[in-house]
């Protein structure tokens, strides 16, 4: 402050007349008037606008409005809201011109992109970091929490696979144990079923001397409802029946036993007779022919087993129904024609019956084809 108020006297005398030129110029509008400079020295302090009687700091102020003017015009157009606005516009476009420059860009841009990179860059990873782990935390607990389970159901497992284990050995040694006694129980049953079958080969062996007689008349009590009355004597009506009516001649010593077997139906029941010898036997049942035809509907048959007595009853349905052509038996044998011209074939057992049946499904199917394509 001191220095500019000491220079600024020796600034005021040597520029005193250049001064109030401008003063002349910048201040008024009027034609400046030649002015002596004795008149200017004599006049300079007179004046009360001059610039001399300014304190120092309008002073300074005052020289550098002039130097503005002298490089950006008139200092009047400073106090023109339009020409100031113009003027700043103009440097503003002047400025965003150079900074537009390759040049500038250039060089700027690098300089600025590290700064903004040294800056920003410490706040992204904070902020980044914060983000992470406000994000990863719960999921790394119920990670945790998810791991602990899996842990504990990987031990159940565990513990199940190894139970699982025992029972396959458990059960696969059943499955063994099964087996073997599976072909234990095939092995007794087809031993059994041998057994069964020579039991009753056995059984129909020991009847071999024996035949029944069908609807033969037996003396009944009428007052007690018709029962039997007993003793019966069944030897002396075999007797009558075998040389009587068969035309043979046997005697008592011929029949080892004889006795009535089943319910009295209409005054008839069977009798079976056990005879001395198979050939008696086989006398009286080759003649049995000679019954056909009798009054009370007399016939013979062999003494069969349950067994074969229930394979002849289903032949005899299977005859009833014009299945088959005939069945009879011999010795305790079943046989049996499908047709007058067929073999005879002979029946052991239920098996036979089916296999029976199903040839004479497929023949009538052969037979019925044949007539259709006949028409």
């Amino acid at each position: 402050m001191s220095e500019n108020n000491m220079a600024s006297p020796m600034k005021v005398n040597n520029d005193s007349q250049g001064e109030i030129q401008n003063d002349t110029l910048v201040t008024c509008s009027q034609p400046a008037s030649t002015i002596t400079p004795q008149q200017s020295i004599s006049n300079k302090r007179s004046l009360p606008d001059s610039p001399d009687n300014l304190p120092a700091t309008l002073k300074q102020k005052t020289r550098q409005l002039r130097r503005r003017g002298n490089s950006m015009g008139d200092l009047t157009e400073i106090d023109n809201p339009k020409k100031a606005a113009s003027i700043r516009k103009s440097v503003a476009d002047r400025v965003l011109e150079a900074l537009s420059s390759p040049e500038v860009l250039n060089t700027i841009i690098p300089i600025l992109s590290k700064q903004i990179s040294d800056t920003l860059e410490p706040i992204i990873e904070a902020e980044v970091k914060k983000c992470v782990a406000e994000e990863i935390q719960p999921l790394l607990q119920k990670l945790d929490c998810q791991s602990s389970i899996v842990e504990t159901q990987k031990q159940q497992l565990i513990k199940q696979f190894i139970q699982l284990s025992s029972l396959q050995r458990t059960t696969q040694d059943q499955i063994t144990s099964n087996n073997e006694r599976e072909k234990e129980i095939n092995f007794l049953y087809n031993r059994v079923a041998l057994l069964e079958n020579r039991l009753e080969i056995q059984e129909q062996y020991s009847r071999r001397t024996s035949l029944r007689f069908n609807n033969v008349a037996i003396p009944a009590d009428r007052i007690q409802g018709a029962k039997i009355v007993h003793p019966v004597d069944t030897d002396s009506i075999i007797l009558d029946i075998c040389n009587n009516k068969l035309g043979l001649d046997i005697g008592i010593g011929d029949i080892g036993r004889s006795h009535v077997i089943g319910k009295l139906k209409q005054g008839r029941s069977q009798v079976i007779v056990r005879f001395i010898s198979y050939r008696t036997r086989q006398l009286v049942y080759s003649n049995k022919k000679a019954l056909k035809g009798d009054p009370n509907g007399t016939f013979i048959t062999e003494n069969l087993t349950h067994f074969r007595t229930n394979l002849v009853k289903q032949l005899a349905t299977l005859k009833y129904n014009n299945k088959i052509n005939a069945c009879w038996t011999t010795d305790g044998r079943i046989f049996v024609k499908v047709n007058a011209n067929s073999q005879k074939r002979i029946i052991n057992n239920l098996d036979d019956i089916s296999d029976l049946e199903s040839d004479i499904q497929q023949l009538e199917e052969r037979t019925n084809t044949n007539n259709s394509d006949g028409m």
